[in-house]
């Protein structure tokens, strides 16, 4: 039901790669590791970019404390893939 909720808020572009990912990876939300793998930087930048307000949403599970498990809801993956693309002439 969610996941066809989302795909109501996505381009044709962007719902063929949801479904590629969501296929590959079998859920909605994915791990910093997981998310470093897709857009090929390491966890270290993805930290560094959430610590200076760019970059990508994410979700922080558990987050009571300062320690929270970082995800990254994929449809946020998809949107900034398609989103940071600069088209050309």
């Amino acid at each position: 039901m969610i996941e066809r909720f989302i795909m109501k808020l996505l381009t044709d572009e962007q719902k063929e790669l949801y479904s590629l990912l969501f296929k590959e990876y079998k859920k909605a939300q994915l791990s910093q590791k997981e998310a470093s793998k897709i857009l090929g930087v390491s966890i270290a930048t993805l930290y560094r970019l959430r610590e200076s307000g760019v970059g990508i949403s994410y979700k922080k599970l558990d987050s009571l404390g300062k320690n929270g498990t970082i995800v990254y809801p994929l449809q946020e993956i998809v949107k900034y893939l398609t989103q940071s693309n600069v088209k050309t002439f």
